[in-house]
């Protein structure tokens, strides 16, 4: 028994990216044995089999888009891709590769063939990335080392060393700002050693840090989980296991301090939501809550919480995003049917309407661990781990948020596992990146799926007319009206900008957007098909930037 006892020690290591906390806390365990093959597991906490593994299986899934398809999924033997990020114009997909074969990758959308890859030394930890929305610059962050490359070339900009920094091992969470002027980075000591972590701010030009945040020694663990940059680039989210910390991009300054649980010590090891210009943010734990808070000008408050309701144990928010607007929030959700048989979902709430989910997505048969808007807000991705005993099981999932259904816009599978996902500023380009095989069975492998999503909406058209650019907002009465089924809508922007435009009911109740998305200054019309509504009175309103107008009108049947 004695050798027995021995050989296994010899024959497995943990890896370092998931022995951030202590081995008693709730949370994710990842385990390798020295060949590389991989095994994650969970430790869920009691509330107050056999396996196959198959090829790669592609089963797209498009009621409504009609022209969505799978641009092509790459399949690695030994490597497994724990993180991607997609370009917000969608032309670049980078994936960190890890465990064999230890490289930064960028893809093209023709086919798997990458633009260029970055190698990375034989180390087992995470490899951490984030890109600009132009793809021209790529932060990779691994093992005791965090990069800025240039990401037309793969070439190295600069390169820092965590272990420069003292009581520091490795290299964590990175971000970067939308024109990669800055770069907003981590360094952490693994639970036993000194146990701090530090996050450090760039310029592009010097690998010399302009600020540091030395985050305290904590009980449950100060490795950094996750950091998330707001779209105007002005704040970053940073969390620990427990500890969430709002910081100022460029300064370093700290404007919030709080906690993902203020129940008891059941953290995340996942990275937290923040909207556009960070007056929203939304945290996660593993007792099932996601919690809403709303900058009031001097700290965060909570607006709302949900939690996913525990059955014989706790059930987990394993991820969170907050739209750019910060209109909306999605999060997926680790459920424990027993404490080694699993499920997962997909949950959609709107800021305003509370704490009540609009949709619920379920059955994705285990956790689901990413989920990701467009800048746009028009489309939200997914990716699960899937059903471990059926790998027919959709894992890759992408929903149109203008359509109150649960039902994906597009969706694919794989046999293996999603650890994340990544979405194009229009939404129409979706990555996910993860194993071949299950997380939860020992296995070599990884994949990267490239997604082309048909944005199109058949019922409405929006058309821009001329090119020249108006003086003035302006919402024009539709014409006709009264009106049936249709009518059409002018409105003009003086610039750019993220533009809403729903109608309501005479009770304020939503029904249906017309336009949620980015667009240039000009003047355009949108034909409205009320076919599907009872006759009566509507309002139609438009958000653009500070410009807000309401107009009525009439459908008579």
């Amino acid at each position: 028994m004695k050798t027995l006892t021995l050989l296994t020690l010899i024959l497995t290591i943990n890896l370092f990216s998931q022995t951030q906390l202590p081995d008693n806390l709730v949370g994710t365990h990842t385990t390798a044995d020295m060949q590389g093959k991989m095994i994650t597991t969970t430790n869920p906490v009691l509330y107050n089999a056999n396996y196959v593994a198959h090829p790669p299986v592609i089963t797209p899934y498009h009621p409504d888009s009609t022209n969505s398809t799978l641009r092509y999924n790459h399949v690695e033997s030994f490597a497994i891709g724990n993180n991607c990020t997609e370009s917000g114009s969608g032309t670049k997909s980078v994936v960190g590769w890890y465990l064999n074969n230890q490289r930064t990758s960028c893809y093209g959308n023709t086919n798997d063939t990458p633009l260029w890859e970055f190698p990375l030394s034989n180390q087992f930890t995470d490899n951490y990335v984030a890109s600009t929305p132009a793809g021209d610059f790529v932060a990779s962050s691994f093992y005791q080392n965090i990069y800025l490359l240039n990401g037309t070339s793969g070439s190295q900009v600069w390169t820092f060393s965590t272990a420069t920094y003292p009581d520091t091992v490795y290299a964590g969470p990175v971000a970067i700002t939308s024109t990669g002027n800055f770069v907003v980075a981590s360094g952490y000591a693994y639970y036993g050693a000194a146990d701090t972590s530090y996050v450090y701010g760039f310029n592009n030009s010097s690998n010399v840090p302009v600020w540091t945040y030395r985050i305290p020694p904590s009980s449950t663990g100060s490795s950094v989980m996750g950091i998330k940059m707001s779209g105007n680039d002005s704040l970053v989210i940073v969390n620990t296991y427990l500890g969430v910390y709002v910081i100022k991009t460029y300064t370093g300054q700290v404007i919030y301090t709080g906690t993902v649980n203020p129940v008891n010590n059941n953290g995340t090891q996942s990275p937290q939501g923040i909207s556009g210009n960070g007056n929203i943010i939304a945290t996660i734990n593993y007792i099932g809550y996601v919690r809403v808070l709303q900058w009031n000008g001097s700290t965060y408050n909570l607006l709302w919480q949900n939690q996913e309701p525990p059955g014989t144990y706790y059930n987990w928010m394993a991820s969170v995003d907050v739209s750019y607007d910060g209109s909306m929030v999605a999060a997926g959700t680790l459920n424990f049917i027993t404490s080694s048989t699993y499920d997962g979902k997909v949950k959609f709430w709107s800021v305003a309407g509370g704490s009540t989910p609009v949709w619920t997505y379920a059955g994705t048969g285990d956790e689901v661990a990413g989920v990701s808007f467009s800048k746009n807000g028009r489309f939200l991705s997914a990716a699960s781990w899937g059903n471990y005993y059926n790998p027919s099981v959709l894992n890759l999932l992408v929903f149109k948020t203008t359509h109150a259904t649960n039902t994906p816009w597009f969706a694919a599978n794989s046999s293996g596992s999603f650890f994340a996902c990544s979405v194009s500023d229009d939404g129409q380009t979706v990555i996910g990146s993860g194993k071949i095989v299950h997380a939860r069975a020992f296995g070599n492998g990884g994949m990267m799926y490239n997604l082309y999503i048909d944005t199109a909406e058949n019922i409405i058209g929006v058309h821009r007319n001329g090119n020249s650019v108006p003086d003035n907002y302006s919402l024009s009465q539709n014409y006709p009206n009264p009106f049936n089924p249709s009518t059409t809508i002018d409105y003009q922007l003086p610039k750019p900008g993220f533009v809403n435009l729903t109608v309501f009911d005479v009770l304020g109740q939503e029904v249906k957007t017309l336009v949620n998305d980015y667009k240039q200054a000009g003047t355009y019309n949108i034909k409205f098909d009320a076919s599907e509504l009872p006759s009566g009175v509507y309002f139609y309103k438009i958000t653009s930037g500070d410009f807000t107008s309401t107009k009525k009108l009439t459908l008579i049947k």
